[in-house]
């Protein structure tokens, strides 16, 4: 078990949409990388059937393979590097990935816009890699987005958007910012059309995507975990997320993932899937939970906790108390950035809202519940003894 101290409250951190850039540009060296979510995997074998597919889709995507089974002999020969999001500043959701000419939106700080978080470009609601799924429709649906919505958002940027207000204003409309981002991916819509990017089919994709916050809010939270104050002797959590098989942290006076195994997620599954397995916890969106949204927003976003009702632990309104001990600005002072030390001490932890992803790839979602951070899980961490980009 690692042990850790308090750590003492954030910087004000002002989250600003700044523009779209794609990943070659951000990170111009890095020729067949796919980033996927949480901590690393040791070898391609080893990825879950979901993730596998998402890969080989972004592979093809890329035109480094004409098609599945060749992307899948490029993948085991090592000609793709695989590496966590996380590691190079981006994040992905739940079974997703971002490869080198995809297209992310650029969360920075108003008061130190050199720190930057990148969000790759929510894919709407049917073919998404973060559903784990394969189809004909996938490489063309992602071609669209990117090549087409994605290299006109980058050019027609119109200017910092200041996400604050939208986050508030979407939580005061049942949102919770994790498993129901309705209102704010609306408000989101409204200023892209604005710009001029008014086509049917931009609009129609847009004001469809009931998720298209959600990208924004991962990138906002990872960047105010990031730019947590670091006094000596203290490791703030800076990273958080799941792959599927293991859950994982990292603290800010290091450069190693702890991971332990990824905790099951409890909830409702669709009828007609009720037999697919869902992975463990899966995806960077914890971010989202341990900055304070989500599950720590439940006595705001009823909906999501009827939702929830049988899953919920009986104190779900009031827990967060408990481990989140700072008044962010960003929140619109309520209570944020889970503090390790108090999860360990009180033995409640964050409540993570997660879509259930089948893990035989088929099926894609099928239901959503909630994954429970406690103390035992903290203690369970050890070091990641393996290299994290996987070659």
């Amino acid at each position: 078990m690692v042990q850790h101290v308090n750590h003492s409250p954030s910087k004000t951190v002002r989250p600003f949409w700044t523009g779209v850039r794609q990943l070659k540009q951000v990170l111009p060296q890095q020729t067949r990388l796919v980033l996927h979510a949480g901590p690393p995997f040791r070898n391609v074998s080893e990825l879950p059937q979901a993730i596998l597919n998402s890969v080989l889709v972004g592979i093809q995507y890329e035109g480094w393979a004409p098609d599945k089974a060749a992307a899948q002999a490029l993948l085991e020969e090592g000609g793709v590097q695989l590496a966590p999001a996380q590691d190079y500043d981006v994040v992905v959701p739940l079974a997703g990935v971002v490869t080198p000419s995809m297209y992310m939106i650029e969360v920075s700080n108003a008061g130190q816009p050199e720190n930057k978080k990148y969000s790759v470009l929510n894919e709407g609601m049917v073919w998404c890699t973060r559903l784990g799924i394969d189809g004909e429709e996938m490489v063309p649906h992602l071609r669209w987005l990117h090549q087409d919505l994605g290299a006109r958002l980058a050019a027609g940027f119109g200017g910092k958007v200041d996400l604050a207000p939208v986050l508030q204003a979407s939580l005061l409309n049942g949102d919770d910012g994790h498993a129901r981002t309705m209102h704010a991916s609306r408000l989101l819509a409204d200023i892209i059309v604005s710009w001029g990017i008014d086509d049917e089919q931009s609009k129609a994709f847009l004001y469809g995507a009931m998720a298209w916050a959600l990208n924004y809010w991962m990138a906002a939270s990872a960047l105010i975990l990031a730019t947590q104050e670091q006094p000596e002797g203290l490791d703030p959590i800076v990273k958080v997320g799941g792959n599927g098989l293991r859950f994982g942290l990292q603290l800010a006076g290091s450069q190693t993932w702890l991971v332990t195994d990824a905790p099951v997620i409890e909830g409702n599954k669709e009828a007609a899937k009720a037999h697919a397995q869902a992975l463990g916890a899966l995806g960077d969106s914890a971010v989202i939970d341990f900055v304070g949204l989500g599950g720590q927003c439940l006595d705001l976003a009823s909906l999501s906790a009827r939702n929830l009702q049988g899953f919920l632990p009986e104190d779900y309104l009031t827990r967060q108390s408990r481990f989140l001990k700072t008044s962010l600005p960003f929140l619109g002072g309520r209570a944020g950035i889970t503090d390790f030390n108090s999860v360990i001490q009180s033995d409640t932890g964050p409540l993570v809202l997660l879509g259930m992803i089948d893990g035989s790839g088929r099926h894609g979602r099928i239901g959503g519940g909630v994954a429970t951070v406690n103390a035992a899980l903290l203690q369970s961490l050890e070091e990641w003894q393996d290299e994290t980009t996987m070659v």
